[in-house]
């Protein structure tokens, strides 16, 4: 078989399977409607109009499936010269008052489509519309195999979109589990609108209490950042107890509850156990807020052993900001330079300034843990493990 001939029915085929994915389309798109309407029907007796009456919520859904803009190409030619060939036979004021009134409709059937392929610069449509039209093609057209190819994956594409949807998904569902479907939906709309309304920040500075968050903030502020301590300045904050992001919490100003915010750049701050433990132990834990609020709100079990507890404390945290992904972190003990690097790779503008970076921020003078050596020495085995693994984990020497 020679080549030519080849690419012929190659072509002949791909146009009928376009043709083909074009009518399921129209069908499904009507299909499509009526189930839509069902659809909203079912959620208006939800009554949940604060959700689904708002234009700000349809606006956010059309925009997330907006395909992204792209540069038009010039026109090709052969597009040209085969739409006016259509154009010719179809427009209203062109047509043979010989033609009956059935083929006059079909006519102006076609010329719709070929309007539309014009408006979309889809070359696999205006063949299509051609031949039926039995407009004769020439060999320079089979080169369009690859364009039709794509419009047909894309038309595809658009099947799958549809029958993917949530409410042709809940249409096909059986009657007792649609219910369900509509919960689920209605959690996905409310969370849409909680992102959306969430004040965004360029920094979010975490890590356990007694571990380094004051010292972050002191170097932050002192590269030129606007982030406060324990409290909401232009660009962020540094507060330990945003681990939990809900809210009430002790020791906060200016900060709104109820996980209000979007955090660009989600730091961790991480020290050596080995010095930790005893500052929680003798100044953290002193506090009766921290210790309410990290028993009662985070769950840690801070009695007994005052060794352990510190350790659950610490491995809690680690799960809680490991969990919240920290875009970077860091040992506050020898990896400041490597911080700032990062932020300035971010095109955040700061300005290098070492003053702040080798001392010591609201340190407090305390034990070390020659004093409680005791229970240093009776920790579990288990908790022994896994602060050696939280101390492996961040380039620490092992605790035990």
């Amino acid at each position: 078989m020679d080549n030519n001939k080849l690419k012929k029915i190659q072509f002949k085929r791909l146009l009928k399977s376009y043709e083909s994915s074009l009518e399921d389309l129209e069908y499904l798109k009507e299909m499509s409607s009526e189930i839509n309407s069902e659809f909203s029907s079912a959620l208006a007796a939800k009554k949940r109009q604060d959700l689904f009456e708002s234009k700000k919520v349809e606006e956010m859904a059309e925009k997330s499936n907006e395909p992204e803009e792209m540069e038009s190409a010039a026109r090709d030619p052969l597009f040209k010269k085969l739409f006016r060939k259509i154009v010719v036979q179809c427009h209203p004021d062109r047509m043979s008052d010989d033609l009956s009134i059935k083929q006059k409709a079909e006519r102006l059937e076609f010329y719709d489509l070929a309007n539309k392929a014009n408006d979309e610069d889809n070359m696999a449509l205006l063949i299509v519309v051609a031949i039926k039209l039995e407009i004769e093609l020439g060999e320079e057209y089979m080169e369009h195999i690859e364009k039709i190819e794509e419009e047909n994956k894309r038309i595809e594409k658009e099947i799958e979109n549809i029958q993917g949807s949530v409410a042709w998904k809940w249409y096909h569902t059986e009657e007792e589990k649609r219910d369900s479907i509509l919960d689920n939906y209605i959690k996905h709309m409310e969370m849409i609108i909680m992102q959306n309304n969430k004040i965004k920040k360029k920094i979010l500075g975490l890590g356990h209490p007694r571990t380094g968050t004051g010292y972050t903030h002191k170097i932050l502020k002192s590269w030129g950042l606007k982030v406060g301590h324990e409290k909401m300045e232009a660009d962020g904050i540094v507060a330990w107890q945003l681990v939990d992001q809900k809210g009430p919490w002790p020791f906060i100003s200016r900060v709104k509850p109820d996980n209000a915010y979007k955090w660009e750049t989600i730091i961790y701050n991480v020290r050596d156990p080995k010095t930790s433990i005893a500052s929680i132990i003798f100044s953290e834990n002193k506090s009766k807020q921290s210790v309410k609020f990290r028993s009662e709100k985070l769950g840690i079990d801070l009695t007994g052993n005052r060794v352990e507890a510190a350790i659950r404390s610490i491995l809690e945290f680690d799960k809680r900001i490991t969990a919240m992904r920290p875009s970077f972190t860091y040992r506050i003990e020898d990896q400041s330079e490597e911080l700032f690097n990062f932020l300035k790779s971010k095109n955040y503008e700061i300005q290098w300034d070492d003053t702040d970076v080798n001392k010591k921020y609201n340190a407090r003078k305390h034990p070390d843990l020659s004093e409680i050596e005791e229970e240093f020495n009776s920790v579990d085995r288990i908790l022994r493990k896994r602060i050696n693994r939280y101390c492996r984990k961040y380039g620490y020497p092992n605790l035990y």
